[in-house]
């Protein structure tokens, strides 16, 4: 036999054997196609944060910035009064702005107050009369007077004297009325003819579909939302919503609207959410096809909301692309006008923009990592020995381990390695394991919270004190369940409105914090029912009592203002259960402390009462006496209609005996009868 190097003997068969495991691996990943599910799993997680984000932006738009109904029925209902009495002349009163003084002096408030309501950076009313149309084709505009007023931060408290407003546009009469500043390019009127400025899409618009609309179309179906604009003399871009205002005989009159700079749009749109380095970017697409009666203009657009290589457009079958090859585009349609109405050629779509490489970059990153793996392993396998190979192996088996072992809800903390391709993938794994930790926080943290009151739900309430119980229950320990419901809180909804109401649930968990502290654990059962446990592990019976009086003090001092200045007293009713004495599980403290409240809420009212064996047996009394009364009800009907059939009986006995006797006193006998004779 020939004799070889023990060097050829392992050389070969490990050579063979790591050749053959890197044939297996990259037909697993490759055969697969694991590579383009990562690459499709980047391009998936951006579509779905624009999704997010578009429900978010469409659930902004139409229900708060859109929220024009009370204020258009106000100035409607003001403005037919003023023409019923005749002290407005519809037809004349957009001629000058000396003429709208009055008018716009008097919903000028109403504007300013629906501005802050509706967090919007301004809002805006024009006033005309006239089918704009001719006009517009022959290009000889007209001034025309109405309000313009400016918030450039919405977000912020708003001045009690309005010093955070700016004036676009009023009479003179206004600024000296409301005493709020004018901008640098205030003006008395929309300068449409003086300054040969074409009506804006957002009074052109409005004004064109009333006119052409049928009469059953609400103007709510004829709110229309502008493409990007700019008043005359200003540099701030804005969009804007406007609905037209009509007389209840019809009449147009005007357009009533709210505007939003891009500038805040950027902040409700932000592009670091998709990519932090800042190549990425939200835009909005607006497409008008021109096919609305009224109107026959088509044109579209794009807010672009970060500045990138890119320009976002539409290509010719009206897909919005990108004009360069290595970004990735995805939009979704906006559903923000009444598809009963005349502006359903108009569509608005939130979309974004962001490179390819830096979508993929996580992807790339792995197949970086994963084709540097397979060429190192190879390489070792060919010049390395197998010293070489278990050291090498020995700190990605830790490594694995590490990740294996770490708890889902601690941080993922990996040991450097000294490998760079091993040590920037533990570095995205704890940089991701800290973001799905984050993550997974808010949503428990959501899912476990009410939202009015910041207190527990039901469910987590219940775990709470299960996991307290289990823990630390037993021995002396004791513990009190209490179970308030408020009362009045439907007269307050029902009298005040359900602004009130949440005040009045809020003052109640205020309540609760102040008088227990740290002391308890808080939960708002449902609509008006809060729950909370005191324990204490020693048994102290005097310090939870001490706690609970604290409480009821807190609760008979605590109210809300109510919009008549008047104050609102708390009022609570509630049942205290003990542990162990009431229970030692959740259900059953909470069974008997029930018990305990229904007594006062039949009884008192607004106390706090514990349970007892009394209080416990009264409760089924009162059910037994029920069912007995129930059960008594029965019988009386049953022994009615016992006693019915049994006189039936009787009576039909009594009239055959009769008959037998008649037939007797005649002579006569049935032949049955002679025979048993």
């Amino acid at each position: 036999m020939k004799k070889q190097p023990i060097f050829t003997k392992i050389l070969i068969p490990l050579m063979g054997l790591v050749i053959l495991e890197i044939l297996i691996l990259m037909i697993s990943i490759y055969g697969q196609g694991l590579f383009s599910l990562i690459h499709k799993n980047s391009q998936d997680i951006i579509e779905s944060r624009v999704e997010a984000r578009r429900n978010y932006l469409e659930s902004l738009m139409v229900n708060q910035w859109m929220n024009v109904s009370q204020t258009v029925q106000k100035i409607n209902l003001l403005a037919d009064g003023l023409v019923d009495a005749g002290k407005m002349d519809i037809e004349t009163i957009d001629d000058s702005s000396e003429n709208a003084a009055p008018f716009l002096s008097a919903v000028s408030m109403d504007l300013i107050s629906m501005m802050r309501t509706n967090h919007v950076t301004g809002v805006f009313m024009i006033l005309n009369a006239d089918n704009l149309e001719d006009s517009m084709t022959s290009k000889k505009y007209m001034d025309k007077p109405g309000l313009y007023f400016r918030d450039l931060d919405p977000e912020s408290r708003a001045s009690s004297e309005n010093l955070d407003l700016l004036i676009e546009r009023s009479p003179l009469l206004v600024v000296r009325n409301t005493q709020i500043a004018t901008d640098k390019t205030w003006n008395t009127s929309f300068q449409f003819g003086t300054a040969d400025v074409p009506y804006y899409d957002f009074l052109y618009e409005p004004t064109q579909a009333t006119f052409y609309s049928k009469p059953d179309v609400t103007w709510e179906d004829m709110g229309f939302w502008s493409k990007p604009y700019t008043l005359f003399g200003e540099t701030r871009e804005a969009i804007a919503y406007s609905v037209p205002l009509r007389l209840s005989d019809g009449r147009v009159y005007g357009v009533l609207g709210v505007d939003i700079l891009v500038d805040y749009l950027k902040q409700n749109l932000p592009s670091r959410e998709l990519d932090g380095s800042g190549t990425a970017s939200y835009f909005l697409g607006i497409h008008k096809s021109g096919n609305s009666e009224g109107s026959s203009t088509s044109y579209q657009d794009i807010i672009q909301l970060n500045s990138i290589e890119a320009t976002i457009g539409e290509d010719r079958e009206g897909k919005v692309v990108s004009d360069k090859k290595n970004y990735f585009t995805f939009s979704m349609p906006l559903h923000l006008f009444s598809t009963v109405g005349p502006f359903t050629d108009v569509e608005w779509q939130l979309g974004a923009a962001i490179p390819y490489k830096t979508m993929n970059r996580f992807a790339d990153r792995m197949t970086f990592v994963m084709s540097v793996t397979i060429i190192l392993t190879l390489g070792i396998g060919i010049v390395g020995s197998l010293v070489i190979s278990l050291f090498l192996q020995k700190p990605i088996r830790k490594l694995a381990l590490a990740i294996r072992s770490n708890k889902t809800t601690d941080k993922l903390r990996l040991r450097e390695t000294g490998i760079l391709e091993i040590d920037q993938m533990s570095e995205a794994l704890e940089d991701l394991s800290d973001r799905l930790l984050q993550e997974q926080r808010n949503l428990q943290y959501e899912r476990d919270h009410d939202f009015l009151t910041d207190l527990y739900n039901r469910r987590a309430f219940g775990r709470r004190i299960r996991e307290l119980l289990e823990k630390k229950g037993g021995g002396n320990a004791i513990g009190a369940y209490i179970m308030m419901d408020l009362d009045n809180l439907k007269i307050v909804n029902d009298t005040y409105g359900h602004e009130y109401g949440d005040k009045y649930i809020r003052c109640a968990s205020d309540a609760m914090r102040e008088g227990l502290g740290d002391e308890a654990i808080y939960s708002r059962i449902s609509g008006d029912e809060f729950n909370a446990f005191i324990f204490d592990e020693e048994g102290n019976r005097s310090r939870i009592n001490a706690l609970i009086e604290r409480l009821q003090e807190t609760i008979d001092k605590s109210f809300i203002m109510l919009p008549d200045g008047e104050k609102k007293q708390l009022r609570l009713s509630g049942g205290v259960s003990w542990y162990p004495e009431g229970g030692t599980n959740p259900d059953q403290l909470q069974k008997n402390a029930d018990y305990a409240m229904y007594v006062v809420k039949k009884t008192t009212k607004s106390q706090i009462r514990v349970w007892s064996e009394a209080t416990d047996l009264g409760k089924e009394k009162e059910e037994e006496t029920k069912v007995e009364k129930k059960d008594n009800a029965k019988l009386k009907i049953e022994a009615s209609r016992q006693e019915s059939e049994l006189k039936q009986e009787e009576s039909k006995t009594e009239s055959e005996g009769k008959k037998e006797d008649f037939g007797q006193g005649n002579g006569l006998k049935e032949p049955e009868t002679e025979q048993k004779a």
